[in-house]
C-alpha cells in the first residue's frame, strides 16, 4: 500500500518530538549552571538532576527513533527489545506497562512493532493522571489483533485527538498536539488494517488493530 505524508504533517510530528525531549534537555541545562554556581552549595542534588533528565531524554529518543524512524520498519515479531524500550520510555512517569507476551506470528510484517509503539504512545496520551497500559497481541488463525489497554483515572483521548483518527480529517485541521493519533492510523492502514478505539469500561479504553497473518 502506497504510503504519503503531507509536508504539514511532517511538520507537527517534528513539532511534537522537539516538545517531548525539551523538558529533559532543559533540566540537564538548569543542572549544569546550578554546578557552576558556586554559592549553591548542592552539588549532589545537582548532579541527580542531570543523570535522571539525561536518562529520561535517551529514553525518549530511543523510544522515537524506533516509532517513527527508519530503524522501527525493521522490527517485526521479535518484540522483547520494544517491550524494554516501552518500559523506559513510560517509566519516568506515573504510568505502569503490562506487557506479557513478547512474540508474534513471523507472518506479520516487519512494520508491526513500529505500529505498536505508535499506539502506546497513543495509549500514554489517554492517561494524563496516570494509570496501566496493557499490551496484549492476539492471534487467531487468520489474523493477529494488536490491542493496548488505557486503564486510569480521567482515562480518555482528547476530542482533537479523536477527530485526527476520523475518515476525512482535513489535514490543515491537525495540530502537534493530535497529530500522533493521524499518523498511527496511517502506519496501521499501510499495513492493510484499522485503528479502532472503543470504551472499555471505566476509565479505560482499547486501541486494536487487525492484520492479516
Amino acid at each position: 500500500m502506497t504510503f504519503n505524508i503531507d509536508l504539514h504533517v511532517l511538520e507537527l510530528v517534528a513539532s511534537r518530538l522537539c516538545h517531548d525531549v525539551v523538558g529533559p534537555i532543559g533540566a540537564i541545562n538548569n543542572g549544569l549552571e546550578m554546578l557552576e554556581d558556586e554559592d549553591f552549595g548542592m552539588a549532589d542534588d545537582a548532579l541527580a538532576l542531570i543523570g535522571k533528565s539525561a536518562k529520561q531524554a535517551a529514553n525518549a529518543l530511543q523510544f522515537f527513533r524506533l516509532a517513527y524512524g527508519m530503524a522501527g520498519a525493521r522490527v517485526g515479531s521479535d518484540l522483547s527489545e520494544l517491550r524494554g524500550i516501552a518500559q523506559n520510555y513510560l517509566g519516568h512517569g506515573k504510568i505502569e506497562l503490562d506487557w506479557a507476551s513478547v512474540s508474534m506470528p513471523d507472518s506479520v510484517p516487519d512494520g508491526a512493532g513500529k505500529l505498536l509503539l505508535n499506539i502506546i504512545a497513543l495509549a500514554e496520551e489517554a492517561l494524563v493522571r496516570g494509570g496501566t497500559i496493557t499490551v496484549h497481541p492476539v492471534t487467531d488463525t487468520d489474523e493477529v489483533r494488536l490491542v493496548v489497554t488505557a486503564q486510569g483515572v480521567g482515562c480518555g483521548l482528547r476530542d482533537e485527538s479523536r477527530e485526527a483518527l476520523a475518515d476525512g480529517v482535513a489535514i490543515e485541521d491537525l495540530t502537534p498536539r493530535s497529530v500522533h493519533g493521524y499518523f498511527t492510523r496511517q502506519l496501521a492502514q499501510r499495513l492493510e488494517g484499522d485503528l479502532r478505539v472503543e470504551e472499555a469500561g471505566s476509565d479505560s479504553i482499547a486501541l486494536t488493530v487487525v492484520l492479516a497473518k
